[in-house]
């Protein structure tokens, strides 16, 4: 009997653990100089959830708003009071992620780097592409909170949603380097697509639900048709088998994962034929 692509019992446990994530809840906390907060709280609530925010930037002060490790931090300030908001953060590094986000002003070099204490640092200006930077930063930092960040707050969710894909392309990728054999490496990286489409569905609001069942049948459906490519390069490029599972590895995860992402931003009609479409038409 042909053994099946997608091992039953840990696609049952990748299910459970994404609805268990899906009910998560991660918030966007801000702190800083009055003005950016408020413009922050403008940005980050479109189409979401308005985050809680306070001016007081005392190590006091901060740790009354983070009441969690789930929460994300995002100090907003000037270049003349980055210091001493630097000194408040204290321990409110370990607890969360944080990032402090400078405002240089217009004509700023956009760019991220890592202060000594683990927090990042965002100089950036009031402008769409600092905003846009800040996002894509916020779903950087998030780390394993990024489906629920990205759920609550749609402003943050397609820089969430592209970084997970990526993350599971590198992972699918080290599988198809440590699998020697040739087809044994197809389950464990199903598995990691389904995982995968499973947190997609959660940081689009959708319930993980029979309806994802949908879902999985295409990634296992996508992954016969990228095996059944990389079949076909390896035969006709015999000297690039390893290099070819490599990029199948790569691109079939890519095209599975932006084909999701295409699929739950319309909304997520409940047809594996879609997923299937949508992951085809990317991939040329």
């Amino acid at each position: 009997m042909a053994k099946l692509p997608l091992n039953l019992s840990k696609s049952l446990k990748a299910f459970k653990e994404a609805s268990i994530g899906a009910t998560r809840s991660a918030s966007i906390v801000l702190a800083g100089d009055q003005a950016l907060v408020e413009a922050a709280k403008e940005r980050f609530a479109e189409g979401g959830l308005v985050p809680a925010s306070r001016t007081d930037t005392s190590a006091g002060g901060l740790a009354a708003v983070v009441s969690s490790p789930d929460d994300l931090l995002v100090l907003l300030t000037t270049p003349d009071k980055e210091a001493g908001i630097v000194d408040s953060l204290g321990y409110l590094v370990t607890r969360g992620s944080v990032i402090v986000a400078v405002d240089e002003g217009p004509g700023t070099r956009i760019r991220a780097t890592y202060l000594p204490n683990g927090a990042s640092r965002l100089a950036f200006s009031d402008s769409p592409a600092g905003w846009s930077r800040l996002f894509s930063l916020c779903a950087e930092a998030a780390g394993d909170k990024g489906v629920a960040l990205a759920r609550q707050y749609p402003m943050i969710r397609q820089a969430a949603a592209r970084r997970l894909v990526s993350k599971t392309a590198a992972q699918n990728v080290f599988i198809a380097l440590v699998f020697f054999i040739p087809g044994s490496d197809m389950p464990a990286m199903t598995l990691n697509q389904a995982r995968m489409v499973l947190n997609l569905a959660a940081m689009y609001g959708h319930k993980i639900d029979k309806e994802r069942a949908v879902e999985l049948a295409g990634v296992v459906v996508l992954g016969y048709g990228f095996r059944g490519i990389g079949r076909r390069l390896v035969r006709s490029l015999p000297g690039l088998a390893f290099v070819m599972r490599v990029v199948t590895a790569y691109s079939g995860t890519m095209a599975v994962g932006l084909g999701a992402i295409a699929y739950f931003e319309k909304g997520a009609p409940a047809s594996t034929s879609k997923v299937v479409a949508l992951a085809g038409s990317l991939r040329h």
